[in-house]
């Protein structure tokens, strides 16, 4: 049995940072209410569609290895990634994966 002075003490976060972090959070849901908005909104629509069309574009450029086409590709899209996070609407990572993953016995 250990004595009762070898128990750690708990400390508790000060007020401050507390309302520090419920104040990020709530920056986090109007920041996605602002993005979910644009998105809505045609132009918002039509500038996601042509960065996901671009980077498209560039992963099969990239695939067969045509520098040229992939650092003209790189250079369309630069504007219209700018003007997206103007917007408000985060850009879409090209290398992340979306959905479930698969089992073992379902693939192939």
């Amino acid at each position: 049995m250990t004595p009762k002075t070898a128990e750690p003490k708990r400390t508790h976060r000060p007020v401050d940072d507390r309302i520090a972090e419920l104040e990020a959070k709530i920056a986090g849901i109007k920041a996605r209410e602002t993005a979910k908005q644009a998105k809505a909104q045609p132009e918002g629509k039509a500038l996601l569609l042509a960065v996901k069309a671009i980077d498209k574009a560039l992963a099969v450029a990239a695939e067969v290895r045509n520098e040229g086409l992939v650092r003209a590709l790189e250079a369309a899209r630069a504007p219209l990634s700018e003007q997206l996070v103007a917007i408000g609407i985060r850009l879409p990572d090209a290398k992340s994966r979306r959905g479930r993953r698969r089992k073992n016995d379902q693939a192939a």
